[in-house]
């Protein structure tokens, strides 16, 4: 159970990418009071937080209803987790932050689009969430685990958007666009092995 946690907590990581997430937070709140980006980051992870709860619960039965093989699901979200750990790397991640709102009513639409989604929960976060809960989608201690170790990366995500200014004025621009690239090798490592694992599964090596 703890080297499902360490794993599941793992994969989350890499793919919902705190450090993007902090290293754009600044850029779409700026201009805005301090409550209004404390409330902008927590209703963005909230929704991020339902969005691939939803996923974890349901994808196991949506794969099954689209006849889909959780082989399948493994290449194809490990080429389409390569192409972001690419982008990633070469400082494409999320695409650039849109000009920051100085309204409630700008506040209220980015906290949802592009924060909730596709910055949190973007394809690479809902593909590791589909796969790892489909892995264990029968057994109740596991799904808990999964979860569990996901809602710590969602807290993690908030706490580093919360202090995302003061992160910033320590590691500079040079030192968060590092820490994102170093995510970005390590979400291409988790690309590559669930391509490999997925075309085993399949029988293509067999």
């Amino acid at each position: 159970m703890t080297e499902l946690a360490l794993a599941s907590f793992a994969a989350f990581l890499v793919t919902i990418n705190p450090v993007e997430a902090a290293a754009l937070f600044p850029a779409l709140t700026e201009g805005m009071a301090r409550p209004a980006q404390r409330w902008i980051a927590v209703k963005g992870t909230l929704v991020a937080s339902g969005l691939l709860l939803v996923f974890a619960l349901l994808g196991d039965d949506l794969l099954r209803v689209l006849g889909i093989s959780l082989a399948a699901v493994r290449v194809s979200g490990g080429i389409l987790l390569m192409l972001v750990s690419i982008d990633i790397v070469f400082g494409r991640g999320a695409g650039s932050a849109p000009a920051p709102g100085g309204d409630s009513h700008g506040a209220a639409d980015i906290s949802v689009v592009p924060l909730a989604t596709p910055i949190i929960a973007g394809p690479a976060a809902i593909t590791a969430v589909v796969v790892r809960s489909s892995e264990v989608s029968n057994h109740v201690l596991s799904t808990a685990i999964i979860l569990a170790a996901l809602a710590v990366v969602m807290l993690l995500t908030l706490g580093a958007m919360l202090v995302a200014s003061t992160m910033k004025s320590w590691l500079g621009d040079t030192g968060m666009s590092v820490l994102v690239r170093i995510l970005g090798l390590m979400l291409s490592a988790l690309a590559a092995e669930l391509i490999l694992k997925g075309l085993k599964d399949s029988g293509v090596f067999q």
